[in-house]
């Protein structure tokens, strides 16, 4: 089996995120599963961070276009899963109108498990207006009656997360320090927001805090991927009624994106 992992990240941008994900994912996929990583063009945030770029709606839009576009090469190059490693799972719901193999997203794949782990869970996240994005999301899903409102890092920064790959200690504290917040306000699973957040926590080692399950990001990104995959072997699925899943005939989506290639910029 062989997943692409599609990350937000620009290429070459955090070789410590990328390298350490590749030495995790040999402990976390089954044997047979290959996880092949793929960044977004190098540059595409310019002197920015990703955390920085992707809170806004029409920054989104335009990279969900080359996100869309690694997918359909996903299908074309014979993967068997076209995976999202963004917790906020974007332009999640275009690929899999656009493909036949399966399409996960990190975001949905972890509230899914969380769901399965307690009976209300909460997103902690850090960086502006990543609470309201997450808290959309988790709407969308048909979640809110199972999650808190997702609750921030205080004074954590991309930089910070980044620091934490290698020494977790602070980040880990003030970590644990909001999850007993929402702990006390009754979440019985917690899901660390942004991936990059969820590696740093995961390779500290941690995986509970007063007997509330976390989420490992990776693991529930590559297992879900895993199963959506067995699942298409038994002949199951996405469906292909309604609006939201509606494949486009062959002959449209080429014009399309021919059009769209010709378009004056």
């Amino acid at each position: 089996m062989k997943i692409w992992y599609q990350s937000l990240f620009d290429a070459g941008r955090v070789p410590a995120y990328f390298d350490g994900v590749r030495k995790r994912v040999a402990t976390v996929a089954r044997p047979g599963t290959e996880v092949h990583l793929h960044a977004m063009p190098e540059g595409v945030y310019g002197s920015r961070t990703p955390a920085e770029a992707v809170v806004y709606p029409y920054i989104a839009s335009l990279h969900a276009q080359t996100i869309l576009d690694n997918a359909l090469r996903a299908e074309a190059e014979g993967y068997d899963v076209f995976a999202l490693s963004s917790v906020q799972d974007p332009a999640i719901e275009e690929a899999r109108s656009l493909l036949d193999i399966p399409v996960v997203g990190y975001g949905e794949s972890a509230m899914h498990f969380a769901c399965l782990l307690g009976s209300r869970f909460v997103i902690i996240a850090f960086g502006e207006r990543f609470d309201q994005m997450l808290d959309l999301r988790v709407k969308r899903l048909g979640l809110s009656e199972r999650a808190l409102p997702t609750m921030l890092l205080e004074r954590t920064t991309f930089a910070d997360v980044g620091h934490a790959l290698d020494d977790a200690a602070a980040l880990v504290e003030r970590f644990s320090h909001t999850a007993r917040k929402a702990i006390a306000l009754g979440a019985e699973a917690i899901i660390p927001g942004q991936l990059y957040l969820s590696e740093a926590i995961a390779r500290a080692g941690v995986t509970r805090i007063d007997e509330v399950p976390i989420v490992d990001g990776l693991a529930a990104l590559v297992k879900m991927a895993e199963a959506m995959a067995d699942l298409k072997k038994l002949g199951i699925w996405v469906t292909r009624r309604g609006y939201t899943h509606s494949r486009p005939p062959k002959e449209i989506l080429e014009h399309a994106r021919k059009s769209q290639k010709r378009a004056p910029t």
